[in-house]
């Protein structure tokens, strides 16, 4: 292997330990200021924070060791080896791979998945579920993933082998129209499969969120509760969907806990998202970052192929082997990207809190309502900087609170 790519590798996980540290000093910094700014808030957020970082320091560096692991111990190679014997055939070979990858990625993953979604909920009082109710939804999160994969996951290395120069074009232009097809979908036959979806019991909660969906012209949009309560005691609600396939979805933990202008509020702003086009710019410019982080991706990888001297076994990207390498520049791209798709995010937050004080009209049940969902699930007023520019796709409790007390409503809906 050259120098060069040893570097390169060697340099990443140096500097990506220095960021963590970084995260580290500025959180812990942040949390002292806010004891004093906020001496109110509960000692247990700053413990579940601290907890949580670490969790997230832990799967921030699974998520790039685990394939550069796979490629330094030439286990990948390995295992599409022992597929080649059994198979002669290019999907039947890239299934049983893809079968061992998934597996094997899930098992190494399982236990910081289990503390951080299941022993710390239960610690901090966040979680309803039973370890049976923990298991079933992880289990079937992973055999649909199974699914999804063993379906499609081939398809990229024979676009790959049919088209090396322009296969990342080429997937980018399919991504949009896979992303529209997730989104219309998802919402009717996925979702379900992990919580109940019903029609919501309070029917003057029901008739308030229709005259909204009505002034803001999307009436045709369906009205959900879900029974997360099942699984958290947090609270949430989201509009999701395209087309006939678009809905509100209102936690039952939502509904059970908040005002009625609360809940309202915040189904304003979810409706927001829809009327001001977010999830078909999350679709056209999904596809537009997927395209060039691909390309990005086809010319680091076959640079690190090229400098490797078959190092890892194989010296093809179109190899199912290179899945690992793959998936290790994807992460590192979209790493560095995150700033970028976290200011965008944030970005389209303001714009459904505008849009929420402007058709709900009741600024005061926008900021309470932005309280008690921080407070519920034990979220600080505001993250570290860094944090925030990295990975806060909202804004920070603190600046919603603000931005809609000091609010002045204006003639019309935006």
């Amino acid at each position: 292997m050259e120098r060069k790519v040893k570097l390169f590798f060697t340099l990443f996980f140096l500097i990506l330990i220095i960021f963590i540290g970084l995260v580290f000093i500025s959180e812990n910094k942040n949390m002292e200021n806010i004891k004093k700014e906020y001496p109110d808030t509960k000692e247990e957020a700053f413990s579940y924070r601290k907890i949580g970082l670490k969790v997230w320091a832990v799967n921030l560096i699974i998520s790039f060791l685990i394939p550069f692991l796979f490629l330094l111990t030439g286990l990948s190679n390995r295992i599409r080896l022992f597929a080649q014997s059994k198979t002669n055939s290019f999907f039947l070979e890239a299934s049983i791979y893809l079968c061992f990858y998934l597996v094997i990625d899930f098992l190494i993953t399982l236990p910081i998945s289990y503390y951080g979604s299941f022993v710390i909920k239960h610690r901090f009082g966040l979680s309803n579920q039973s370890i049976i109710r923990w298991l079933e939804v992880v289990l079937k999160g992973f055999g649909l993933n199974l699914i999804i994969v063993l379906l499609i996951g081939w398809f990229p290395f024979y676009l790959i082998y049919k088209s090396p120069s322009r296969w990342w074009l080429y997937l980018g232009i399919i991504s949009v129209p896979i992303y529209l097809f997730a989104s219309f979908i998802t919402p009717m036959y996925i979702d379900p499969i992990f919580n109940e979806y019903t029609s919501i019991e309070d029917k003057e909660l029901e008739r308030d969120i229709k005259n909204l969906l009505k002034k803001a012209g999307i009436e045709e949009a369906k009205i959900y509760q879900v029974d997360k309560s099942t699984d958290t005691k947090e609270m949430n609600a989201y509009m999701t969907g395209v087309g006939k396939s678009k809905r509100i979805v209102l936690w039952d933990t939502t509904i059970n806990n908040l005002d009625r202008d609360e809940v309202v509020g915040i189904t304003a702003h979810e409706i927001g998202h829809y009327v001001k086009g977010h999830i078909w710019k999350g679709i056209v410019l999904g596809g537009l970052f997927t395209t060039i982080i691909l390309f990005l991706v086809d010319k680091t990888c076959n640079w690190t192929l090229k400098g490797s001297y078959r190092y890892f076994g194989f010296k093809n990207l179109y190899i199912i082997a290179s899945l690992p390498l793959l998936i290790f520049v994807l992460n590192f791209y979209t790493f560095i990207a995150s700033p970028v798709i976290s200011g965008y995010s944030r970005h389209l937050e303001w714009e459904a809190d505008k849009f929420e004080l402007e058709l709900a009209r009741n600024k005061e049940a926008t900021a309470s309502s932005l309280i008690k969902l921080h407070e519920g699930s034990l979220s600080l007023p505001r993250p570290s900087d860094i944090y925030k520019i990295w990975y806060y796709s909202h804004p920070s409790c603190e600046e919603r609170v603000k931005f809609a007390l000091d609010y002045e409503y204006e003639d019309k809906i935006p």
